[in-house]
């Protein structure tokens, strides 16, 4: 099991309701996150609409939120791209902003690449990677699975520190941790599956639920610390598991927005197409779940 685990927030991206970027917005956001205790901050993933983002848009944000947060609040950057050369510019302006690492997927345009073509893509983004990266395995947003034999032959490279898993796929992660070094960071980034991750060894979670139940999170990892795995799982079913299977119905970055904007954190849960906001009968469900 895991002897100490983190939690980092894939920040959603406030928009106003005319769905404008909402500055004020996102620095109140980091500062909500870091004051409750997540230990990093991750603008620019799946969560945060990347891919809705223009381009003076995504460097704003990533400037934004690597000013706002504390020094004690890892910053990894989400630097997705189809090209190897949108990546490297991003992740240049990353490392400029003063963040910590940065978060990179497969080529998602194209469908599925050989093992071969993605590890020479990986090889490619790492050659000039100035900063640690972590490869992000997300086959239901890319179209395609970052496979184990991958992931072991990136993770000998001294520039890659470890993985997010968003596949739902608890034997895969099993796999990544029995084929990769000790050292190599593997990060659940499926809220259904925080505590069976941590459980086999997995170092924690990338949590769009951080967003608003860090407490419980903690106080999972920390029963997994101790050895009390009936508590942690306690608090994975009756309260990470109903929120998480809602994000998955009516998708992560909507369902969250909904509930911080119920809870006052943003002033709206705009949503950028082609995603969808919650109808009210929706957003009273996952409130109601929140309670």
């Amino acid at each position: 099991m895991a002897e100490s685990f983190d939690v980092l927030t894939p920040l959603v991206t406030p928009f106003d309701a005319d769905g404008d970027l909402d500055i004020a917005g996102l620095e109140s956001l980091v500062r909500h996150v870091s004051a409750a205790g997540v230990d990093g901050i991750v603008p620019c993933g799946t969560t945060g609409e990347f891919e809705t983002l223009s381009p003076g848009e995504y460097r704003t944000v990533v400037r934004t939120a690597a000013d706002t947060a504390p020094d004690d609040c890892h910053v990894m950057v989400g630097t997705a791209a189809t090209d190897v050369a949108t990546v490297d510019e991003r992740m240049a302006f990353a490392a400029e902003q003063g963040a910590d690492s940065t978060l990179v997927v497969p080529s998602y345009y194209g469908g599925q690449a050989s093992a071969a073509g993605n590890e020479a893509f990986f090889h490619a983004v790492l050659a000039d990677a100035p900063l640690p990266v972590y490869l992000y395995n997300i086959p239901g947003a890319v179209g395609q699975k970052l496979s184990v034999e991958t992931v072991a032959a990136l993770a000998q490279s001294d520039a890659v520190a470890g993985l997010k898993d968003s596949s739902g796929d608890l034997s895969y992660v099993t796999a990544v941790m029995n084929q990769t070094p000790d050292e190599f960071t593997v990060y659940q980034g499926h809220d259904g599956l925080f505590v069976p991750s941590l459980v086999v060894g997995g170092d924690g979670g990338v949590s769009a639920l951080s967003h608003l139940l860090f407490d419980d999170l903690e106080r999972a990892g920390t029963a997994i610390e101790s050895g009390d795995v009936p508590q942690a799982r306690a608090v994975q079913r009756d309260v990470l598991s109903p929120l998480s299977e809602a994000c998955a119905e009516f998708g992560f970055a909507p369902t969250v927005k909904a509930l911080l904007a119920d809870r006052g954190v943003i002033d709206h849960a705009t949503v950028r197409p082609p995603r969808d906001s919650l109808s009210p009968e929706a957003v009273a469900s996952v409130t109601e779940r929140l309670e």
